[in-house]
Formats: C-alpha cells, structure tokens, sequence
C-alpha cells in the first residue's frame, strides 16, 4: 500500500526510507488537517505527523505548512537523513519551530535540542509547537538572538505578514509604529558562551546575522571538530562576504545543499554572485543525501 493511502500517520522510517519525492509530498499532504484555534492561530498537521501551531495572519510560511504540510523538502529530507538518536542539535533562527520540532523527535529523549527564535509571538509558537508534540523534556527554547557577543541589545523587525524574514539592526529606528510590522530589542547570545558540551548539527537561517553568528561560533566548530552545519547564506546580506567566505573555506570544504537534496561542491565566486540565498553545508564529514542508500 502507498503511504498516501494508509490510514495511519507516518513515521520517522518512512521518511528515511523514501526516495520517491513525489510519493512522500502526496503522502504528507493527504494527511493535512487544519483547525481554527482562536482569531489569530490554527492548528494543522505537518509532515504527516506532528500537531503544530500557526500564525494565520503568516502569508508567508503558514500557507505552505496548511495546505502541504512541509516547508523546504530538500532541507527536512537532509535533516532526517542525517541527524541520529541521542545527539545534541541547534536550531537558530527556529521561528515556529518546524525544523525544532522534526530534530526533536530524530534526536529522541536521549538526546538535546536548543531553539533560538527572538520574535515574541514565534517564539511562543515554538513553544507550544515543542510541547503539544511531547518534547519538552529534551527541546529547549531561547527567547533570544544569537550573535558575536552575549548580553548585548539589538533592534529587531520583522513584518507580522512575513515574520520568517525578521532582521536584527544595532539600534531602534526612528520610524512611528506601525501595525503591520512587530519592532523591539531582543537581548543576543553568543553560541560559544553556552555549556553545551558535545554538539553534532547546527541549522541556521538568521536573515543577515550570518556574519555576527559567525563570530561567535568559533570555538564551537574547534571543540566539535566532525559538526555538522546548515547555514542559510546570501553575500548580499553581508558587510564583508569575501571574509566570510574565505573563513568557511580554511575550516570546511564548501558545499551547498540543491533544492534535489543533494549536497554538491560550490565555490566563492559562485557564493558571491549567486543573488539568491545558498544553503550551505559546512562540515569535514560527507553528508547522507538524497543520492545516498542509508539506514534506520
């Protein structure tokens, strides 16, 4: 029997062991369900599995997770090809918490999830989206915005129509408020001030913060030497993206993730004028892809 035709929800297996693409969208999107929870939230099903919580004012990503139940394919079907049982993961830049949530249960209650998202109404989406699904004992979320330096205040912004591409400035700006958008500071953390121990895999997606996140991930990457990272990057976004990038280069081999889920070499004078975002996979270790026979 296909998976779209069973009757019951799908599991981690299922995920791993498809590499029909088609047959595994069908299958999630049959499984949608959506519910009005009050004015402003929906509940609906994603990923043909889990319970999770919307912003229905969210035009943005909302929309996709309703009526599909998934949200960038080539990155979830990475992710649960290569994140294991009892490791430690982050989500930076987690917004309602898809890709917390997936971690979460890939990870199991032996391993650890940390969560960052600043915005305030994502943020407690997040949090009920990590709860409802029973993972609050080892999925942690962090109220805050992660950067070079701890303890420091930055103006963050984002549209409530669009909320998925909230961006951190060093101070408020002078605009009237506005309905239409969400405006206030939010206090930074530097990934390498946590006492995380040993960490396997860090997805971030931080709309122009890359450079400052980097700053602060150093002694991170040198503690954790096979890490694996997703970082989300667009040279256009940074002060000094040639830096950047050359940085990456003398610590990992570059690579990026193609929307077939297929992890692919790249270069920087791809990286530099490429106009759109590359989702990068940064790692010493060779990733299980789409390509790739794996196991569960």
């Amino acid at each position: 029997m296909s998976l779209a035709n069973r009757l019951s929800l799908l599991t981690l297996e299922d995920f791993i062991a498809c590499h029909d693409r088609v047959e595994l969208e069908a299958a999630i999107r049959a499984r949608c369900q959506s519910v009005a929870v009050d004015p402003q939230t929906i509940l609906c099903r994603i990923l043909g599995r889990y319970k999770f919580f919307v912003d229905c004012r969210d035009q943005g990503l909302a929309p996709h997770l309703m009526l599909d139940g998934y949200w960038e394919y080539w990155v979830s079907d990475f992710i649960w090809r290569n994140v294991k049982p009892g490791e430690t993961v982050a989500d930076i830049g987690a917004n309602l918490g898809y890709y917390t949530v997936l971690l979460a249960d890939l990870v199991g209650p032996g391993g650890r999830v940390m969560a960052f998202e600043p915005n305030p109404r994502l943020f407690d989406l997040l949090q009920r989206n990590v709860a409802i699904n029973g993972f609050s004992r080892w999925a942690n979320c962090h109220a805050k915005a992660v950067a070079a330096k701890s303890g420091e205040w930055l103006n963050f912004r984002a549209l409530v129509t669009d909320p998925k591409n909230g961006a951190l400035s060093p101070a408020a700006s002078d605009r009237q408020p506005d309905p239409d958008h969400i405006e206030l500071a939010v206090e930074t953390q530097a990934f390498d001030d946590l006492s995380v121990g040993p960490i396997s895999f860090l997805k971030i997606d931080v709309e122009g913060a890359e450079e400052a996140l980097w700053s602060g991930l150093q002694q991170t990457i040198a503690r954790n030497p096979n890490i694996k990272i997703l970082l989300e990057f667009n040279s256009f976004r940074c002060r000094a993206p040639e830096r950047m990038i050359a940085e990456m280069a003398e610590l990992f081999p570059l690579r990026k993730l193609d929307y077939d889920a297929v992890v692919r070499s790249t270069d920087a004078a791809h990286l530099l004028r490429d106009p759109e975002d590359t989702m990068l996979y940064l790692s010493r270790t060779d990733p299980v892809d789409f390509s790739t026979p794996s196991s569960f």
